[in-house]
C-alpha cells in the first residue's frame, strides 16, 4: 500500500486492524485517514504520521500504549496538522507506564484549529498544560473517557468556544474545584459558551465546589443540558443558578443532598435513584418528567395536588413514573402524550382513561394492583390520539371498559404476563381499524378473540403461551385477515401433534415462526400448501418434531431457520445426503445459526 502515493482517502472504520500498512509515511497526499493503529515495529510506529501534512476531518489514533518513548510521539507532528478538525487519542484499557503516557500526551499537542478532542483510557495521573489552554479558540467539543488514575480534572473553563463537555470514568477524582474552571486571575466567566455537560461513572466524587460568584450567574450561564449519572458519593455542590438549563438528568446519585437548580426554562427532568434530591417546585414549562426509585415521588404528588397546579397539567407532554405512587385523582391532563407507569403503584387499581384525552403512548409495567381501565358513567371515550398500548406484568389486570376502546388510530397493542385477563377489548374489528400489530404473551386465562373478529388491517400477530386461547385457534378467523403477513406462535399445549391445520392461516402470510411445541411430531402438509406467499419460516424448540412435510415446503420460501430441534436436525442431515430434495429450493437454510450449504 505504500506505493499508492496518489491516494487521497483511506477509511478503515469498523475494521479489526492491529497495525497499519508498512511505511504509511509514503502516502503524503492523504487528506482523509479515519484511524491510525500504532504498531510495535519499525515502519508501523506513530512517527509514520509525521509526513502526512494534508490530513483533514477526523483522525483517531489507537493503541497508544505501544509508544515506548515520548520522542516517538513528537515525530507525529500533530501540531503541524492545521486541517484536522477532530482528534481521538485512545490507549489500551490498562496503563503500562503512567509517566510515559503523560509524556506521550504532552507531545500530542494538536494545532489550535482543532474543534473536537476525545481522550480515552489515558493512564497518566495528570494532564499536560496545553489541555484547556485558551489558545484553542475553536474547540467546541471535549470528551474524556476512563482516565482512571487522574485525580484532578483539566482546566477547561477558559476554552472560549467549548459547547459540549463529557467526563466519564474518573475513579480517582473526589473533588471538582477551582482547577476545573481555569485561570483564577481571569476576569472572563468560565464555561461561557458551554451548552451540554455530562458527568458519569465517577465512584469517588464527593464534592463539586462552585465557581466564586456563581450565585450571581458566574459559570455555566449558557448551559442547556446537565447530566450526572452514577456518581454515588456526590453529596453537594450542584450549581443552583443555571438560567438557560432546559434538560436535567440525575441518576444513581444516592448521597446528593441538594435542591434542583432554579431555571424557568427546564422542560425535561429525569430523576432516578437520587432519593435525597429535593423537589420543592416544578418548572412552569416542564414537558417531560421521569421519576424512578426516588422518595421524592410523594413530593411530586403533593406539588401536583397543591394550588396552583394548572400550569403543570397544561404543559406536561411526557410522564414516566417508576415506584409506589398514588396518582392525583380527578384531574385532567390535557397535553399529556406519553405516559409510562412502572412498578408498585399500590393504590392504582383502576386507570381512568378519560383524564388523558391526548395520550399517544400508554405503557404500564408491573402495576400489581391494576385491575381495569375505567370510564366514568355517561362519559364518551374517544381516544383519537392513542397509537400504542402496552400492558406488562400486571397480574391482577382483568378487563377493558365495557363496549371496548374507541381508538381509531391505535396501531400496536402488547399485553404480556397478565395472568387474570380473560378477554380483549370488545368490538376490536370496528373500534380499532388501524391496528396492525397485536402481541399476546403469558395470558393463561384468555380464552378467545372478540366475537366480531380481529381488525382487518392486522399485519402482525404473536401469541405466546396463551394456551386456552390457542385451544380455540380454529375459531380465530385468520384466513379472513388478508393483510396478515407475520404470525408467531408458542405454546405449552401438550395435545398438539401436528401443525398448522389446513384452515388456520391465510395465503397472504410471508413470515411464520413455530416455537416451543412440547409434543409436535409433524408439520401439516395441507396447512403449508396454501401458504403460497411464505418467505420466512422459523422452527424453534420443538424437540419431538421429526421431519419436514413429505410434499416439501412452499416454493416461495427464501429463508429457513431451525434451532433446538434435535430430531428435525437429524432429518435435515439425512436429506443432505439426498441432495436436499425437500429444501433444495430454499436459498438460505440455517440450523442452530449455522448456514447449511
Amino acid at each position: 500500500m505504500r506505493k499508492l502515493v496518489n491516494l487521497r482517502h483511506l477509511d478503515i472504520i469498523g475494521t479489526k486492524l492491529k497495525e497499519m500498512p508498512l511505511q504509511m509515511r509514503q502516502l503524503r497526499n492523504l487528506q482523509k485517514l479515519t484511524a491510525f493503529v500504532v504498531g510495535k515495529h519499525s515502519g508501523y510506529r506513530i512517527g509514520e504520521l509525521g509526513e502526512l501534512q494534508h490530513l483533514s476531518g477526523t483522525l483517531s489514533i489507537l493503541n497508544l500504549q505501544e509508544i515506548d518513548c515520548a520522542r516517538d510521539a513528537m515525530e507525529a507532528k500533530l501540531k503541524d496538522k492545521k486541517f484536522l478538525s477532530e482528534l481521538v487519542l485512545q490507549w489500551g484499557d490498562d496503563s503500562k507506564d503512567s509517566q510515559n503516557e503523560r509524556n506521550v500526551l504532552e507531545q500530542f499537542c494538536p494545532h489550535t484549529n482543532l474543534k473536537a478532542l476525545t481522550i480515552e483510557h489515558y493512564g497518566g495521573t495528570r494532564f499536560p498544560f496545553w489541555l484547556g489552554d485558551c489558545s484553542f479558540s475553536n474547540m467546541g467539543s471535549f470528551n474524556l473517557v476512563n482516565c482512571k488514575y487522574c485525580s484532578l480534572l483539566p482546566p477547561l473553563g477558559q476554552l472560549p468556544a467549548l459547547k459540549e463537555l463529557s467526563i466519564a470514568g474518573f475513579h480517582e477524582v473526589s473533588r471538582v474545584g477551582r482547577e476545573f474552571y481555569g485561570n483564577s486571575t481571569s476576569t472572563i466567566k468560565p464555561f461561557r459558551s458551554l451548552e451540554k455537560l455530562s458527568f458519569a461513572e465517577m465512584p469517588n466524587w464527593q464534592e463539586w465546589s462552585l465557581f466564586e460568584g456563581e450565585d450571581e450567574g458566574g459559570a455555566f450561564s449558557t448551559l442547556q443540558e446537565l447530566r450526572i449519572i452514577r456518581c454515588p458519593k456526590l453529596s453537594s455542590g450542584l450549581p443552583n443558578q443555571l438560567p438557560s438549563l432546559t434538560h436535567l438528568t440525575i441518576e444513581e446519585c444516592q448521597q446528593l443532598v441538594v435542591s434542583l437548580p432554579l431555571s424557568l426554562a427546564i422542560h425535561e427532568l429525569n430523576l432516578k435513584d437520587c432519593s435525597k434530591v429535593q423537589l420543592k417546585e416544578l418548572p412552569p414549562k416542564l414537558h417531560s418528567l421521569t421519576i424512578e426509585g426516588c422518595h421524592i415521588l410523594q413530593s411530586f404528588v403533593e406539588l401536583m395536588m397543591s394550588p396552583p397546579r394548572g400550569f403543570l397539567l397544561i404543559t406536561l407532554k411526557s410522564l414516566t413514573i417508576c415506584g409506589i405512587l398514588e396518582l392525583p385523582r380527578g384531574h385532567c391532563y390535557p397535553s399529556l402524550e406519553r405516559l409510562r407507569l412502572r412498578g408498585g403503584h399500590d393504590s392504582l387499581w383502576s386507570f381512568p382513561l378519560e383524564f388523558y384525552p391526548k395520550l399517544k403512548f400508554l405503557e404500564m409495567y408491573g402495576c400489581e394492583n391494576l385491575e381495569s381501565f375505567s370510564v366514568s358513567e355517561g362519559s364518551h371515550l374517544d381516544l383519537t390520539s392513542l397509537t400504542l398500548l402496552e400492558i406488562r406484568n400486571c397480574p391482577n389486570f382483568v378487563s377493558f371498559p365495557n363496549g371496548g376502546l374507541c381508538a381509531p388510530n391505535l396501531t400496536q397493542v402488547t399485553i404480556i404476563n397478565c395472568k387474570k385477563l380473560k378477554s380483549l377489548p370488545e368490538r376490536m374489528h370496528a373500534l380499532l381499524p388501524s391496528l396492525v400489530a397485536l402481541r399476546l404473551s403469558w395470558c393463561p386465562e384468555l380464552e378467545s378473540f372478540p366475537d366480531d373478529g380481529l381488525p382487518s388491517n392486522l399485519k402482525t400477530l404473536a401469541v405466546y403461551f396463551c394456551d386456552k386461547l390457542f385451544y380455540h385457534r380454529l375459531e380465530w378467523g385468520l384466513q379472513g385477515l388478508h393483510s396478515l403477513r407475520s404470525f408467531h406462535i408458542r405454546t405449552k399445549h401438550t395435545g398438539v401433534l401436528t401443525f398448522p391445520e389446513e384452515a388456520l392461516l391465510p395465503a397472504t402470510l410471508t413470515s411464520l415462526s413455530i416455537s416451543s411445541f412440547p409434543n409436535l411430531k409433524s408439520l401439516e402438509s395441507k396447512g403449508f400448501q396454501q401458504l403460497i406467499s411464505l418467505e420466512r419460516l422459523e422452527i424453534i424448540s420443538c424437540d419431538k418434531l421429526r421431519c419436514l412435510p413429505k410434499e416439501g415446503l412452499p416454493t416461495s420460501l427464501s429463508f429457513l431457520h431451525i434451532r433446538k430441534c434435535r430430531l428435525l436436525e437429524k432429518d435435515c442431515q439425512r436429506e443432505r445426503g439426498k441432495e436436499w430434495p425437500k429444501i433444495a429450493h430454499i436459498p438460505l437454510v440455517e440450523i442452530n445459526f449455522e448456514v447449511i450449504t
